[in-house]
């Protein structure tokens, strides 16, 4: 596939979203990239094969390559997601596929055409909006992952605040079309006793921001989905990028 070429809407009214966004600390945004654009982006997203197990143990972090999931029976992968099931019982935990395109792009090994992803969300048209939109003029950097969350996939409760990080928001650039809200993966926000007090539905070409920190997780994908979800994930931080 030839280079992204992507571009936010000419229709996107930064001021009042601001408005919505200081209310609730967090807002969805339909319509966020032109048409053409979330086309193109998509249809790199659906051709990828490179997609990467990404899961937890506790505190470790593990991650089944292809070729390592290639090599696996199926009873192993079984394995891998009960033994991610019963950690959601004890605490935080995930599971879902993803591609780390900030660490790629910092090594020179991003795949195309995601690295001029990387770049559009680095570049000034994007970060002035999104500076905008959060109030926080002091972003100066984003990064980001592909996931797909396929049947069973989650991401349980937490607040994404790391120390040393220097992350002012969250952001789900959302890029799954035909969802229905029985599928699950549902972006989904806690108040202080654990109530949902909102969430987001997968959607197509529509960006999600957050205020960190901020309870919050990915309900479970439905067994019976027809599609799995994708979308970039990342934050909007402050200060110079550490891999830049």
């Amino acid at each position: 596939m030839s280079a992204l070429n992507l571009e936010l809407s000419n229709e996107l009214q930064a001021p009042a979203l601001a408005a919505t966004y200081k209310l609730a600390g967090r807002i969805h945004i339909p319509g966020v990239l032109t048409d053409q654009s979330a086309k193109d982006l998509f249809d790199a997203i659906a051709d990828f094969k490179e997609w990467i197990l990404h899961l937890n143990q506790g505190d470790k972090l593990f991650d089944v390559f292809p070729e390592q999931r290639k090599a696996m029976t199926d009873q192993q992968l079984h394995d891998i997601r009960m033994a991610a099931y019963a950690g959601a019982q004890k605490g935080f935990q995930y599971i879902y596929d993803n591609y780390p395109i900030y660490d790629a792009y910092h090594a020179g090994e991003c795949a195309k055409p995601f690295n001029k992803l990387f770049e559009f969300i680095n570049s000034k048209p994007f970060i002035e909006f999104v500076r905008t939109v959060t109030g926080h003029a002091d972003i100066t950097f984003a990064d980001a992952q592909l996931t797909k969350f396929s049947p069973g996939d989650f991401l349980t409760i937490h607040d994404d605040n790391v120390y040393g990080k220097d992350r002012r928001a969250a952001f789900v650039l959302n890029m799954t079309p035909e969802w229905q809200p029985d599928w699950g993966g549902i972006l989904q926000f806690f108040d202080k006793k654990k109530h949902v007090e909102g969430g987001f539905t997968p959607s197509f070409n529509a960006l999600n921001i957050f205020s960190i920190p901020k309870p919050h997780a990915v309900s479970q994908v439905s067994t019976f989905s027809r599609r799995a979800r994708y979308s970039i994930t990342g934050w909007l931080r402050t200060g110079t990028d550490p891999k830049a």
